[in-house]
Formats: structure tokens, sequence, C-alpha cells
């Protein structure tokens, strides 16, 4: 069962990277490039996927993120898939936020590692033992501050606006 769920998973992880990265073949100029996001109704689909991973993990009895590798990978794919479709009227002001917060979350994460890299040097094989559950960690809180950065300041900004 966690074979064929693994294997959707990457099938799946790499056709989102594929579709992302199809506008970038020509060009390396970051500000010219137009990603191909997912429809803006994927939203719901990545959340069904949170929704269906935990209810899997309480099912099974193992709720641990610091030992359920199913989770926490089902965990990042459902922030992945929130994190790459589209808002239902996306405008450029959309795009300005999601540049600034994939900002956010790359400083965030070099901020993660340099914590991480610390607790390692201070005590070895603290985490090298669970290098996986460590990586899974950090990429989900970085998904976590980007969509938190980009809904906080779009509905913020919309808040104050009017």
């Amino acid at each position: 069962m966690e074979v064929a769920i693994g294997t959707f998973l990457i099938v799946a992880y790499f056709v989102i990277l594929l579709r992302f990265f199809s506008a970038a073949r020509r060009t390396f100029d970051v500000f010219r490039l137009n990603p191909h996001l997912l429809p803006w109704w994927w939203k719901f689909v990545g959340v069904g996927w949170l929704l269906f991973v935990s209810g899997y993990s309480i099912f099974e009895g193992n709720f641990d993120l610091s030992s359920n590798k199913f989770l926490l990978v089902g965990v990042y794919f459902g922030l992945l898939q929130i994190a790459f479709s589209k808002e239902k009227n996306e405008d450029e002001f959309a795009v300005q936020i999601r540049v600034k917060a994939m900002y956010v979350s790359i400083i965030s994460l070099f901020f993660l590692v340099g914590v991480f890299s610390s607790f390692e040097i201070t005590n070895p094989d603290s985490f090298s033992k669970n290098a996986f559950l460590t990586f899974m960690m950090l990429f989900n809180a970085t998904l976590v501050v980007y969509l938190s950065y980009f809904y906080f300041t779009k509905y913020g900004f919309k808040k104050n606006k009017s």
C-alpha cells in the first residue's frame, strides 16, 4: 500500500513540477517567467489530500510527525498543491505577492537550515539518523511560511483597502 501511494506521490509531484517549469524553456530571466500554475479549484484537491492523509494516519493510530513518513510526505504534497494553484482572480498583485512570499520562504529555509546545522554541530548524529524526516519537516515549514505570508498579505491588504 505504501509503495503504491509513494509512487503516486512521486509521479504527481513531477507532473506539477513539469507543468510549473514548462514556461522556462527559452528564458532565464526570472521576472519574465509566467509559470503555469494549477487551476484555482485545485486548492480543494490539496485540502482534500491533507484531510485524507490526516484521517488515514489517525485511523492507523500513528499521528506522530517525527516517525510517520507517510504523514510528512502527504502534508508536503497537499501544501504543494495549495501553494502552486492559482487564485480565482489571479492578477498582477497576486503574482507580486507570490514572488515576495517565495523570497520570504527561501530566507526562512536558509534560517532553518542554519538552526538545524548548528544543532548538528553541537550534538553530532542528532539529525543524521532521521535525515529524511528532518528535510521533510524543513520543506513543510517552508511551504507553511510561503502560504502564510501569501494569504496574510493578500487578505490583509484587501481588508485595509476597504
